[in-house]
């Protein structure tokens, strides 16, 4: 037997959808079809290693690969906490990368109501 846990985009139509609310914009609401308007970037302000820093938010992609000299203005010693990464090919649009490992943090989202934690895997 297969098990799909690996696979959130295979649902298994269980789902408890009992408590759902809508999302609120923080301002005015574009027109239909205009919803890519209503923001400028994907850059936000958040914290990794006690350090304020700007950070792309990629919604779209399951991994993003960053460059040794981003992770440098947060944690100078990253490095030295590389985990393995073996067996994995990354590639840009024209050549292929080398990939060094992955290093794992914490990051927090600011907000006013309460900041949200959480624990990112940056490949490099």
């Amino acid at each position: 037997m297969v098990s799909y846990s690996h696979f959130p985009q295979l649902r298994n139509g269980q789902l408890d959808l009992s408590k759902i609310q809508d999302a609120q914009l923080m301002k005015t609401k574009p027109n239909s079809g205009k919803g890519y308007t209503a923001g400028n970037s994907c850059i936000k302000e958040v914290v990794i290693e006690e350090k304020p820093t700007k950070l792309l938010l990629h919604p779209g992609a399951f991994c993003s690969c960053v460059a040794k000299s981003f992770l440098r203005t947060c944690v100078p010693d990253f490095e030295d906490q590389l985990f393995p990464i073996d067996g994995i090919k990354f590639n840009s649009a024209s050549n292929p990368m080398k990939a060094l490992g992955i290093f794992e943090t914490n990051v927090i989202f600011p907000h006013i109501n309460g900041s949200l934690r959480t624990t990112v895997e940056f490949a490099m």
